[in-house]
């Protein structure tokens, strides 16, 4: 008992795992995450053992008083993946009380005793021997306070975010309509450090799997090449780079975004290169805010999307997830009142009606040299011919710009022998939707 007391007045005792204890106490077990895998189970042998979980058990056994145990699983956690620093914070902690050292921690002594986090593994002692000296540590390997204070925030939104799954059949309100073609979908809560990946399977969205993840410095909303903040939107993967093709800063690969998008260009934002990559080899992840824009997951989690995800796969970003059920009402309404819009819009071509598809568009946009060659585009493929729209997937978006809806959608006539795939983005202008921009995915 006196461990205990001891290790809950320390710096992570305290500041971590009195976290940890709101989150069990709220009743948030961890059953949904592991019902979640097992229904992945091939995914799951092929991933290394997850550290995370292993970290969220620790904290339990502390919880539950049942310290040795939890003294040896830090050992053994720290012994397999020794560059998880969050980890080694709780086993120092568990090491420093265990050897009987009093007193609770002043900032200035947890930083100190921080420091030792990077060096190699220290291993549990045998029954009955002394506990091993804290090594000193050195200029080069040392933690400032501000370093141990974000590898406490690490551990807080480990366990926050590994405890506080959406309810089964919520879908975050971005996801509009899917079609069969998206196989997965991802959503990154900023402020809980999450990434989920979920699977779409005949209309459902299933909460696969989710992983702590690192995003900008100075948080999300980006706005400009440098500003050290992650993207905040709607975006598809573009390409897989293997990690073989990269610095090891980057780890063992990357999924490059497409940001900017065309909303982000049309509200000014610059900027470039924004991918979901791995973790540098020295460190299994990086902090909460510590990247300069990217996404950064650990090298098991990144190889795990790698091997799941499409090209194409929507990723939601945000600072904060909104769960719906797909039954919403609101929600409902408004992927109806969307798809009525598209609906319009291929009526209006296939009734060689272009001044009526002109009307639901910007005049910014027809005027455009892109929107001119768009008007081109259309009124050929539409002309003598029956067009149908297929594949249509829409999503929406808000921000204190405005609020969007991007559509990915097929054109495909007989003649065609491959249908064309456009990407829309359509604007709120008073109560009606307008087209401002229009990528073509492929050439037919």
């Amino acid at each position: 008992m006196p461990f205990c007391k001891q290790f809950w007045r320390s710096g992570v005792g305290a500041a971590v795992v009195a976290a940890a204890g709101a989150a069990l106490a709220a009743g948030s077990p961890a059953t949904p995450r592991a019902a979640a895998q097992a229904k992945t189970a091939a995914a799951a042998k092929a991933r290394q053992p997850d550290a995370e979980e292993r970290l969220v058990q620790i904290i339990a056994l502390v919880q539950n008083q049942q310290l040795d145990q939890a003294l040896k699983a830090a050992a053994s956690l720290t012994a397999d993946v020794p560059h998880f620093q969050a980890a080694q914070l709780v086993y120092a902690d568990l090491l420093r009380f265990r050897s009987g050292q009093p007193g609770a921690l002043t900032p200035a002594e947890v930083a100190q005793r921080a420091m030792v986090l990077p060096v190699k593994h220290i291993p549990l002692p045998q029954a009955g021997a002394a506990v091993p000296p804290t090594p000193a540590a050195n200029a080069q390997g040392g933690q400032t306070l501000e370093q141990l204070q974000g590898l406490q925030d690490e551990i807080r939104r480990r366990m926050q975010g590994a405890q506080s799954l959406p309810a089964a059949g919520q879908v975050p309100a971005e996801f509009l309509s899917l079609s069969p073609s998206v196989r997965q979908v991802i959503a990154i809560d900023a402020s809980q450090s999450r990434l989920y990946l979920l699977r779409h399977d005949q209309g459902q969205l299933q909460l696969v799997d989710s992983f702590y993840v690192s995003v900008g410095k100075l948080g999300v909303g980006k706005l400009e090449e440098g500003d050290q903040r992650t993207p905040e939107g709607i975006y598809f993967i573009g390409r897989q780079i293997a990690g073989q093709r990269l610095p090891e800063f980057y780890g063992k690969g990357a999924l490059t975004l497409n940001y900017p998008n065309d909303w982000d260009k049309a509200m000014g934002r610059s900027g470039s290169g924004i991918w979901l990559h791995g973790a540098p080899p020295d460190q299994f992840a990086r902090l909460p805010q510590a990247s300069d824009g990217c996404v950064v997951l650990a090298n098991p989690d990144l190889l795990a999307l790698m091997r799941t995800v499409d090209k194409l796969t929507p990723v939601l970003i945000r600072e904060k997830l909104q769960w719906v059920a797909p039954s919403d009402a609101s929600h409902r309404q408004s992927t109806d009142a969307f798809t009525a819009v598209l609906q319009q819009w291929h009526q209006a071509w296939m009734q060689d009606d272009p001044q009526r598809a002109l009307q639901l568009a910007t005049p910014q946009w027809t005027a455009s040299p892109e929107g001119q060659a768009w008007q081109t585009r259309m009124a050929a493929l539409f002309k003598g011919r029956s067009v149908e729209l297929q594949d249509i997937s829409t999503y929406g978006w808000k921000d204190d710009k405005g609020e969007i809806r991007v559509a990915n959608l097929k054109l495909k006539s007989r003649e065609q022998a491959q249908p064309l795939s456009l990407r829309q983005y359509w604007r709120k202008v008073g109560k009606d939707w307008r087209l401002f921009s229009e990528d073509l995915q492929n050439q037919g």
